[in-house]
């Protein structure tokens, strides 16, 4: 069978098939110039499905949208997209520090000493990236650099504390590597990021919530990264505990999750985000309020 080939098309010719699909161009250099900037696949391919309907094989858009409403969409999500980059730095920042502490603290901080194998546990993995072998390698790489603080700290102590260390190291090294601390490091690392006379569970869900957490915020993050649609993302990682909030999903879980948190940051700018952004575009296209609001889990 052959297959179907991907063929160029002018910005001109794409404005000629939204017309044909019965998307309503209200100012024809406006859609122009935004499709040059921001490409027909991302912003319409991405940001369509709202507002369109499949009649004998085609997509139509319903009656009364615009490319504006759809342009509208496509900005809520690249604002929520950059509020979702900014939160998980601010997240980053501090699970680095928590969980260097914990490891200082029972280890010491010479590289020597807190890199050792025996330290942690062994789990396997489908990556071998994400090993324990694999990940003390990727560390102790780290350590070989010219380039600052690792370094200075090289040439003037003759050690890299962990907190240093981490500094270089990617967020979803650093999560895996806390999936395999010991079980009383992760529980002492949870009770660092989390208010415990607020959250009263045991220590084992404890445990499992904080690690629930950071794999959904990792992917999360590496989605923002990639340009990936954010509003309606369904994450692939899931929730072991508490039952409660299993009920949510998507974007109204991870505020949730972070909201959870003793660090407020993460979930203050994010909430904020949201909040400006559906107010901005539910003013101006107030049908959408009922399909955001239920796609987001909103009231």
């Amino acid at each position: 069978m052959e297959k179907d080939k991907i063929l160029y098309v002018t910005i001109d010719e794409q404005i000629a098939k939204l017309k044909h699909q019965g998307l309503i161009i209200n100012d024809p250099a406006l859609a122009k110039a935004e499709l040059e900037l921001y490409g027909y696949s991302n912003l319409i391919k991405s940001y369509r499905d709202p507002y369109t309907f499949v009649s004998e094989g085609q997509k139509i858009y319903r009656s009364g949208i615009t490319f504006e409403q759809v342009l509208s969409l496509y900005i809520l999500d690249k604002n929520l997209r950059n509020a979702v980059m900014a939160s998980m730095l601010d997240l980053e920042e501090h699970v680095k520090e928590a969980a260097a502490d914990v490891i200082a603290s029972k280890y010491g901080t010479d590289q020597n000493d807190y890199l050792q194998f025996h330290n942690y546990v062994n789990k396997k993995k489908r990556k071998k990236r994400f090993t324990l072998p694999g990940i003390l390698d990727k560390l102790k790489e780290a350590l070989d650099t010219d380039k600052n603080p690792i370094a200075h700290y090289q040439q003037k102590y003759g050690i890299v504390p962990p907190w240093i260390l981490f500094k270089s190291i990617y967020f979803s090294t650093i999560v895996n590597f806390i999936n395999l601390f010991k079980k009383e490091d992760q529980i002492a690392l949870a009770k660092k990021l989390y208010d415990t006379t607020k959250i009263n569970i045991p220590d084992e869900s404890l445990v499992y919530l904080m690690l629930d957490t950071l794999f959904i915020c990792i992917e999360y993050r590496n989605l923002s990264a990639h340009g990936g649609r954010i509003y309606n993302h369904e994450c692939k990682s899931r929730l072991r505990i508490p039952a409660n909030i299993n009920n949510l999903y998507g974007f109204s879980q991870l505020l949730f999750l972070l909201n959870m948190l003793k660090y407020p940051l993460p979930f203050e700018h994010l909430s904020d985000a949201l909040n400006h952004q559906l107010s901005r575009h539910c003013s101006i296209y107030p049908e959408d309020t009922t399909y955001l609001g239920q796609i987001l889990n909103i009231n």
